[in-house]
């Protein structure tokens, strides 16, 4: 047959064919590199504390801290790391996609612990104003001062239990008991949060 043909004079068949190339689309990259078409099938994970989703699971765990810390067997700071610990299993449990660093934790554990603060205060001054219960708290503060004195040697203890006695005394020792604890709140629920966070992130690779 002869170059050019259209057709073959035999079959008709046609003789011209025009090859396309196939192109596949491409995603140029910051450097004008190309990278790989994005999937649309599945999303990475969620590496910032959605606090929208975030306050009610803090809000939980920071009541069961409270309830916890005024519980005898739950001392020297044990509610309050659970309650940390559970800031961090309750957001997770809201958005299953999060991945927790142990620094995010530590901000849910803050965040429960000032919740269970607020928690644990507002009943106890509530019933201080409605009930009158600030001679009782008063005398109550007298006998736990006493109670430390008479195990300690310092004689400086006997003249903190006469200082206690006045109402300036009670109130300022009342104040600092307050502010102590608020700071036990964030710390120990500061450090459940990241104590979970960690041991989560470790379950997950496992």
């Amino acid at each position: 047959m002869q170059e050019g043909t259209a057709f073959c004079p035999h079959c008709n068949a046609p003789q011209i064919r025009v090859a396309v190339a196939e192109t596949v689309p491409s995603f140029p990259t910051i450097e004008g590199e190309v990278s790989p078409p994005v999937s649309f099938f599945g999303s990475a994970p969620v590496s910032r504390i959605e606090w929208a989703q975030a306050f009610p699971a803090t809000a939980l765990a920071g009541f069961i801290a409270a309830i916890l810390t005024i519980i005898p067997v739950a001392t020297f700071g044990l509610g309050m790391l659970v309650g940390g610990v559970l800031s961090v299993i309750l957001y997770r449990r809201r958005k299953f996609r999060a991945d927790i660093a142990p620094g995010m934790g530590a901000r849910l554990g803050i965040v429960a612990g000032m919740l269970g603060f607020a928690m644990l205060m507002v009943p106890l001054a509530l019933g201080a104003a409605i009930f009158h219960l600030g001679d009782e708290i008063r005398a109550r503060t007298i006998v736990i001062v006493e109670q430390a004195a008479a195990r300690s040697s310092d004689p400086q203890m006997q003249h903190a239990v006469e200082m206690v006695k006045t109402p300036e005394g009670s109130a300022l020792f009342l104040g600092l008991t307050l502010i102590l604890t608020f700071v036990a709140f964030v710390i120990f629920s500061g450090l459940g949060g990241a104590v979970g966070a960690a041991l989560l992130r470790r379950k997950q690779r496992l």
